[in-house]
């Protein structure tokens, strides 16, 4: 017990941003609809956020190269990117609607000339993101992270407002008890706070100062060196 009250002493942010998550589902009964809508309020905040976190990577990435804290901040800044594209469904959600059809529904906006490109871009990037975490051994970072300070809250309330989004979407055979207009506030709600809380893992994570790897021929020198003595 008296860990737990350290804990919430410690991390004050970290337990609201788990109050926050609680009290999602009542709030998004009394939000307008037309902040759940696409390109709404909610969702452009959480555009905002993704975006907060490309900038806090990059900063760190120009302060701290070569350590391997900046090569971590390295990786992550394309997959806030990604994450922001994904969030303005790769511009359409700028666009506007062109008409109606015989039905009135609405017609959904022509693609726009570079998202033949999105996906294949996104392959290539991912596979670059897998090496470059190899070559530069980022866990590493995480991994200090994770025994100096473990943001194991940060990551429930990411998870949890995952999940929660997931079941608002209608996944997972998840149940919510709320009208499809409703669901779709509570889905941008949650899908706000696990940007938020994973913007704020990256800032507990980036802390950590962790020097670089040393190239190979380097380490054949020392060894040398060593021979000789």
């Amino acid at each position: 017990m008296g860990r737990l009250f350290m804990w919430a002493k410690t991390r004050p942010a970290q337990w609201a941003l788990l109050a926050a998550l609680v009290a999602c589902y009542p709030l998004s009964l009394v939000l307008p609809l037309a902040w759940g809508r696409e390109a709404g309020i909610l969702e452009s905040l959480q555009v905002l956020v993704l975006l907060s976190g490309f900038v806090w990577a990059v900063v760190v990435f120009v302060r701290l190269r070569p350590e391997r804290t900046a090569m971590l901040a390295l990786w992550t800044a394309p997959v806030w990117l990604l994450l922001a594209g994904r969030e303005l469904s790769w511009g359409r959600a700028w666009r506007a609607v062109p008409g109606f059809d015989a039905a009135g529904r609405a017609l959904p906006p022509e693609p726009l000339w570079f998202q033949p490109l999105v996906w294949p871009g996104a392959a290539l990037l991912i596979a670059w993101l897998v090496y470059s975490a190899w070559h530069y051994r980022i866990d590493e970072v995480v991994r200090v992270a994770f025994v100096r300070s473990a943001p194991w809250l940060l990551l429930f309330v990411a998870l949890g407002a995952a999940v929660g989004s997931t079941c608002a979407e209608g996944h997972m055979s998840c149940h919510i008890d709320l009208v499809a207009s409703r669901a779709q506030v509570f889905e941008e709600l949650v899908e706000l706070l696990a940007y938020v809380a994973l913007c704020s893992l990256q800032a507990v994570v980036l802390r950590q100062r962790v020097p670089a790897l040393r190239p190979r021929h380097e380490h054949a020198v020392d060894a040398r060196a060593k021979e000789v003595r």
